[in-house]
């Protein structure tokens, strides 16, 4: 019995021990693809970050030196008109922490700084900067060429500013108006801001290197910048890590495992990515540097398999679980085996039983059916009534209120007698309508189905419009109607007057109030099937951005106009309820059509 109770257990447990080694393998697999999925994404997302905020600046400098500079402009006793206007555009722009004006021998001609409360102060005393790099790289710029700093330490006087200020540094050429080179224009970005975004909410350590493998950001903050300050840790990534960099330092490498840890890159080349960088039409920037960054996440290995130690725990759980259920299993199959003739026979008495109360339970079921389902048409029928009624009563009786409203501030006898008509005319198609509903609720009662009748169509329309007589007369609108296709159709009365009603009322309550409203109500026959068409030159709808939510209950698309987003539901669904359909085509400020295809109808 032992020899066989565990050649039931192996015949059992093998294949769940399988697709345990595959469920791992997959886990492991699938954790580590989403991790490197999500941590490249948001490396994207800072790389856009960096871009986005420094594409001002180049659009910035190009239009400085675009401005009408002249010889006046670089003489320091004559500038001071400048003051003004480059000092407001300095205000708006809180990033910019100096601007300054440059003239060919390197010397300051024009400097404006922003001190740490945001005022804008011109400096004085101006410095000579014939011996800085950027002067020298951008002495020798073409026309429209632009300049970016590597991102350094901000230096006044050739000393580091403290507390130190990250600074990018944009330079542009200047040339007036006959040609000749007056000098360069300098701005100076503070990258303060821009690092405490990409050090915003990092869940696991993120590194910014330049490429010679500098820290710029490191979650040590004594690293950043460690090549630039006097005296300082001058380690970098590259030296911290020689495996690690020389990896990741290839076009093609994007990730990488290292003794159990995951690194995920990416690159930022300027000149690539600020290049395309618009100015005006057709023309981009042409970007003059040498940046190219780094964006690094670290995931030890730790952090890396937290999430997969917990999805294992459970695979092994369940496994332990499933190796007792199924031993219990093997030991009762097991010991039951001598008595399993017994068990059989009994099972086929048990059986014909189950099988003749089956079969009186199925007939049961059935009779319940044929209940359940005339129940569901009923409640159906009812909710569908109590729409029409809550939805198709509304045109008119906001008409009557209208025409109430107007007899009662009419100044005399003759002009209220003129009201008369559309009140009456108003109050008869309400009548007309109150009959339908209870022609429609007479059917309800005493059948399941809703009943078809021969509908001569012109009637029908002209009593729609008459709910709609006050709006007609009052508004430019013009009715067209051309039934020369086919005048009569066998349908729902009740159904046809509904959708006749709800593409009415929508193309007045979307008419375009900047020209004379037309509706076009004309039938025809195509592929030998009867068409309805309901067409305006009202504001139209936006189809592609709307089109798949047009016919869906409580949507709206034109704010500022009233209604429940209800009609359009209706009347999809009534048609559609038998068996024809609605297909609609609109274009913003040209109007809508709605075309009616009744299928298999006289």
């Amino acid at each position: 019995m032992l020899k066989r109770l565990l050649l039931k257990f192996v015949k059992y447990y093998l294949p769940v021990l399988i697709l345990s080694v595959f469920a791992v393998l997959w886990i492991y697999q699938k954790e580590h693809n989403n991790l490197t999925s999500l941590q490249q994404k948001e490396l994207s997302n800072k790389k856009q970050l960096i871009v986005e905020l420094l594409k001002p600046m180049i659009a910035n400098l190009y239009y400085w030196e675009q401005y009408h500079f002249d010889e006046k402009d670089f003489d320091p006793e004559t500038n001071a008109h400048l003051d003004k206007e480059i000092g407001d555009f300095l205000i708006g722009m809180d990033s910019y922490s100096q601007f300054r004006l440059i003239n060919l021998d390197g010397k300051e001609v024009f400097r404006l700084n922003r001190k740490e409360n945001g005022q804008i102060v011109k400096s004085i005393e101006l410095q000579d900067k014939a011996d800085r790099d950027y002067y020298q790289v951008t002495r020798n710029l073409s026309k429209n060429q632009i300049y970016l700093s590597p991102l350094n330490l901000n230096q006044e006087n050739g000393v580091l500013e403290v507390p130190y200020t990250p600074m990018i540094r944009g330079v542009a050429p200047i040339w007036d108006g006959s040609g000749n080179k007056l000098g360069i224009v300098v701005i100076n970005f503070s990258a303060v801001k821009l690092l405490d975004l990409l050090k915003k909410d990092n869940q696991y350590p993120f590194m910014l290197l330049d490429h010679q493998g500098n820290y710029l950001v490191s979650k040590d903050g004594t690293k950043e910048f460690a090549h630039l300050i006097p005296d300082g840790r001058n380690i970098t990534f590259k030296e911290d890590r020689p495996q690690v960099w020389d990896s990741l330092n290839t076009e093609e490498s994007k990730t990488l495992f290292h003794n159990g840890d995951l690194w995920v890159k990416t690159g930022l080349d300027f000149p690539n990515e600020l290049s395309q960088t618009p100015l005006f039409q057709h023309k981009f920037a042409d970007i003059k540097t040498n940046n190219k960054w780094v964006l690094l996440k670290h995931i030890d290995s730790q952090l890396l398999n937290v999430g997969i130690k917990r999805e294992i725990f459970s695979v092994l759980l369940i496994n332990a679980l499933v190796i007792l259920a199924i031993f219990c299993m093997s030991f009762l199959e097991t010991k039951t085996e001598n008595s399993e003739r017994e068990y059989f026979k009994a099972l086929e008495l048990m059986n014909n039983e189950l099988e003749i109360k089956s079969s009186e339970l199925e007939n049961k079921n059935k009779a319940l059916a044929i209940i359940q389902h005339k129940l569901e048409v009923r409640n159906a029928q009812l909710l569908e009534y109590n729409n029409i009624v809550a939805h198709n009563l509304r045109a008119p009786t906001t008409s009557v209120s209208a025409l109430v409203s107007m007899l009662t501030e009419s100044k005399n006898y003759e002009e209220a007698k003129s009201y008369f008509p559309k009140l009456h005319k108003v109050t008869n198609a309400i009548n007309t309508l109150v009959d339908d509903l209870l022609v429609y609720v007479r059917i309800l009662n005493d059948d399941d189905q809703i009943r078809l009748e021969n509908i001569a169509l012109e009637p029908l329309i002209m009593a729609t419009l008459d709910l709609y007589v006050e709006t007609l007369d009052k508004e430019t609108i013009e009715v067209k109607t051309d039934l020369s296709g086919w005048k009569e159709i066998k349908f729902s009365k009740i159904y046809l007057q509904s959708v006749t009603q709800n593409l009415i009322s929508n193309a007045i309550k979307y008419r375009d109030p900047n020209k004379k409203s037309v509706i076009h109500i004309r039938t025809l026959l195509e592929n030998n099937r009867k068409v309805l068409v309901f067409e305006d030159n009202g504001i139209g709808v936006d189809l592609n951005r709307y089109g798949s939510d047009i016919f869906k209950l409580y949507k709206r698309f034109h704010r500022g106009l009233s209604g429940k987003g209800m009609g359009l539901f209706l009347v999809k669904t009534q048609l559609e309820s038998l068996n024809a359909s609605i297909e609609v085509t609109s274009e913003l400020g040209i109007g809508t059509t709605f075309k009616i295809i009744f299928d298999n109808y006289e």
